[in-house]
């Protein structure tokens, strides 16, 4: 489990690490330029589409010209499993996340960094095997 969490602004390439196992995992954001505010409802500027009341239409207006001004952004995290400070895998990864969104300090971030975890470790542990075979 990470220890380390990420802050409350988090910048591109921003990591945490970990020891598990005699692995060393590390968890980094990277921007993801595949995601964009208008890839979903949620921040619509025609509320019907959204859904939402008049207050929460008024935070997402709010949310979507702070993403146009750069304030947040779309990321992924994505772990790298090392042993013996090479790296077996840094294949698991979750996309579309919110960084930086108003009103957030990014626990969120750490707490899917966590959720992968079991997976990236299990992964590195099969390469591990691969090699030893």
């Amino acid at each position: 489990m990470f220890k380390e969490t990420f802050d409350d602004y988090v910048c591109i390439d921003d990591t945490v690490s970990t020891e598990v196992e005699g692995f060393v995992v590390r968890a980094t954001i990277e921007h993801d330029i595949d995601s964009h505010i208008d890839d979903d409802d949620y921040h619509n500027t025609d509320q019907d589409i959204a859904g939402c009341s008049d207050e929460q239409q008024d935070k997402l207006l709010e949310a979507r010209q702070a993403w146009f001004g750069d304030e947040w952004f779309y990321c992924g995290v994505v772990l790298s499993v090392y042993k013996n400070g090479v790296c077996l895998t840094d294949n698991t990864s979750l996309w579309g996340i919110e960084a930086n969104y108003p009103g957030s300090d990014n626990t969120y971030l750490t707490e899917i960094a966590n959720d992968l975890l079991p997976e990236a470790l299990e992964e590195a542990k099969e390469v591990l095997k691969a090699f030893v075979e």
